[in-house]
């Protein structure tokens, strides 16, 4: 799917800011952060645009956020046509990359009587293959 199928798919109206995030995304193995979007982000949007953009986005659950340790925002594609449950995300020390990994997480069992889960949030952490082989 491109960018213009996502957002039809999701009956939204295709602007040039949402096209230009998604492509983004999708062009990235690894999730990038706002300023990593802006920095490709030609000048034709301002900042209001962009970050109503971000969250038409993130509320249609196009696209998802990831919240690292050290509070830094990572937005990833919501890979619904590949993933459609909760996964892991790997947070690489060295580079700072984040992939979204397609392994399904289960609900944690054990839970305390009426509580229910509504999403599961696991962020793994180490080095890349890349960082790796350096």
């Amino acid at each position: 799917m491109d960018a213009e199928q996502i957002l039809k798919h999701h009956n939204l109206k295709n602007t040039g800011c949402r096209k230009f995030i998604i492509s983004e995304l999708l062009n990235n193995e690894s999730a990038l952060s706002e300023h990593e979007i802006k920095q490709a982000l030609p000048d034709l949007f301002d900042r209001v645009t962009f970050y109503r953009s971000l969250k038409t986005l993130e509320e249609k659950s196009i696209i998802h956020r990831i919240i690292l340790h050290d509070s830094t925002v990572k937005y990833a594609i919501n890979r619904e046509a590949l993933l459609q449950d909760d996964h892991a995300h790997f947070h690489c020390l060295k580079c700072d990359s984040v992939t979204c990994l397609e392994t399904a997480m289960p609900a944690p069992s054990g839970l305390p009587a009426g509580f229910t889960v509504d999403s599961v949030d696991v962020l793994l952490e180490g080095t890349c293959p890349e960082c790796k082989q350096k």
